[in-house]
């Protein structure tokens, strides 16, 4: 059983007391006190992932309700206590206990300005947000059935001057392209230094990867170049054959776990229905339907990922890809991750999503947290592209959620189930991700006619 199987196992009653009130200092007590006992080595494990769950609990979740209303303030008009307290309930802000008092996420404010359907309007200092290209693209697909686009990104990491340990070795896993039914013709073209391994064009979490010496504000980064091709394809539950394919349809712990609640759940949305395609399509809307998307907690501080989304209905787009992909498997549905970035002509960034396999169509695509926002912006077309498709503006470095790199990394990644931006270690301890700056540079993108 790997490490991260332990997840599985519940908490001592005292120590999960602690730590829902948020009295961190006193649960680590604890439990490193339960380290000195006879206890089983998973139960070990657990306590130990806890205590570096609390850590970027504790990152992660800075404003107290006082600071979070201050904020607030200087920055929508006319802003209320009362909807602060509004957001919280209605899961637009997000927060937790810590030292027995309400403090929210970093991002709270974020969240609420991009989910909320007025908030914006009230901005003292309004955003000007990039131009989408989402809409024309999405019809000259359906209208053409196929785009095709190039794509030229710089990627990687800064180590921080300040915080960077001069003369020691560093070891760094970079994300890059990755075969995939979209993805064609990857090409690196450049690299700040030589690579040590490049892990092979299907490896489930593709990465490149140094290993040198620290001499300052270090700066790894790859160049990379692949095409994009996407088809659109007419769905018919008419046309689904009869025999499906029983692959990607088994659990996959500690997060793809077909527990009771999640057994349930599949079970009511999908109802009597026995055709895979209207199956899909049923959890898919399910999903768009309910699950609000939010900006949450640090993915290794969530103890089951599509449980989270389920329980609370809120999540990003991995965890609704994951509630997607294991409510999926357990109606006997193939399906499976995908993840990487988002890249267009106006902007780079993270980004995860799902694919599904139907005969006789093989995969398809599911993105729930594009559908949604179409769907929240009454753009019914939007909506339903996400279900079977998706944009050529994507690239993709993952197809398994929580898969080991080549070479694989000593210490707990920052991230221990996906890669978007990359991961680095000594050879004593992780890199946290407050000693390094991201870097995602749009170089190229153009239309292939």
């Amino acid at each position: 059983m790997n490490k991260l199987e332990s997840l599985m196992v519940g908490l001592p009653e005292d120590v999960e007391r602690l730590v829902i009130y948020g009295h961190y200092s006193k649960a680590l007590e604890l439990i490193n006190l339960y380290m000195t006992r006879n206890i089983p080595e998973i139960l070990k494990d657990r306590l130990n992932f806890e205590k570096d769950r609390i850590r970027r609990l504790k990152q992660d979740y800075i404003y107290t309700f006082d600071e979070a209303l201050s904020l607030a303030e200087s920055k929508i008009k006319n802003f209320t206590k009362e909807e602060l307290e509004y957001l919280m309930d209605n899961r637009y802000a997000d927060w937790i206990y810590i030292d027995g008092k309400i403090t929210l996420h970093k991002r709270f404010l974020q969240n609420s300005l991009r989910v909320h359907p007025t908030l914006k309007s009230r901005l003292l200092e309004p955003i000007e947000e990039p131009a989408s290209i989402l809409d024309e693209t999405i019809d000259e697909i359906m209208n053409k059935g196929e785009v095709k686009y190039f794509f030229h990104v710089k990627t990687g990491l800064k180590l921080k001057r300040n915080l960077a340990r001069k003369g020691e070795k560093i070891l760094v896993h970079l994300p890059i392209p990755r075969k995939a039914q979209q993805i064609k013709n990857i090409n690196i073209i450049s690299t700040s230094h030589e690579p040590k391994a490049i892990s092979y064009e299907e490896h489930p979490q593709r990465t490149i990867f140094f290993e040198e010496i620290v001499k300052g504000d270090d700066e790894f980064t790859v160049e990379y170049s692949y095409e994009s091709y996407i088809k659109y394809r007419k769905l018919e539950k008419a046309k689904v054959s009869e025999n499906q394919p029983t692959f990607y349809t088994e659990e996959y712990l500690p997060h793809i776990r077909f527990s009771p609640f999640l057994r349930e759940l599949a079970k009511e949305i999908v109802g009597s229905e026995s055709n895979p395609l209207v199956k899909a399509r049923k959890i898919y809307d399910y999903i768009t339907k309910n699950v609000q998307y939010s900006y949450v907690r640090q993915y290794a501080a969530i103890i089951n990922v599509p449980e989270y989304a389920a329980y609370n209905l809120k999540g990003d787009c991995g965890i609704q890809a994951m509630l997607f992909i294991t409510l999926c498997r357990i109606v006997g549905i193939p399906a499976r991750w995908q993840s990487g970035l988002v890249v267009n002509p106006n902007y780079i960034g993270c980004h995860d999503w799902a694919e599904f396999y139907i005969e006789p169509y093989s995969w398809l695509f599911a993105d729930p947290s594009f559908g949604g926002s179409g769907l929240r912006n009454k753009n019914e077309k939007r909506w339903n592209f996400y279900f079977g498709h998706v944009d050529p503006f994507r690239m993709v470095a993952n197809s398994e959620f929580h898969y080991n790199f080549y070479p694989e990394k000593k210490f707990l990644r920052q991230d221990p189930y996906d890669n978007q931006e990359g991961e680095m270690e000594y050879l004593d301890r992780p890199v946290f991700h407050d000693e390094y700056d991201v870097i995602q540079e749009i170089v190229e993108v153009r239309k292939i006619e």
